[in-house]
């Protein structure tokens, strides 16, 4: 009786273990980013399908949302379709934190822009598995800065009408 209840016990520990994996989870996906621009041609993708969308302008200065109204939307479309290749790949020291965010929502997605100066943005899904689009502003207009862009919201927040 025993020799069958080691038996029995045996291979029920054997099958309540086989389903343990010890590794670590991984998302299924490529191992790196499909390319340098990769959430920001998502996101030109929907705003060429013309899916709506709101903008704010979180500043992290003084942790106070912004609301950006619809008729300043056109900055998006506008600033992705004045980049060239040679924008994207940029460093970000690690020191350098974001002065503003501004926050991307989509019926079904949230982007985040990271506007660290006037020279250096980021841009991310809210819940991305890839790293961060690090675009440099160089030979970027200044109209179409989202760094300034964000300033400007914020002076028009506060009455500055100039």
């Amino acid at each position: 009786m025993k020799k069958y209840f080691f038996a029995f016990s045996s291979v029920l520990i054997i099958f309540l273990f086989t389903g343990c994996n010890f590794n670590k989870s991984q998302y299924i996906r490529p191992k790196s980013k499909p390319s340098n621009n990769y959430y920001t041609n998502e996101i030109q993708e929907k705003l060429n399908n013309k899916e709506s969308y709101t903008i704010k302008i979180f500043d992290l200065n003084v942790y106070k949302y912004y609301s950006v109204n619809e008729d300043e939307h056109s900055i998006l479309p506008e600033f992705i379709e004045s980049l060239n290749n040679e924008n994207y790949g940029a460093e970000i020291e690690k020191e350098l934190t974001p002065e503003y965010k501004l926050i991307i929502e989509f019926s079904n997605a949230k982007y985040i822009i990271n506007a660290y100066n006037d020279k250096l943005i980021s841009i991310h899904p809210w819940d991305g598995v890839y790293e961060e689009d690090i675009i440099s502003m160089e030979g970027v207009s200044d109209y179409y800065n989202l760094y300034k862009f964000c300033e400007y919201i914020k002076k028009v927040s506060s009455g500055f009408e100039g």
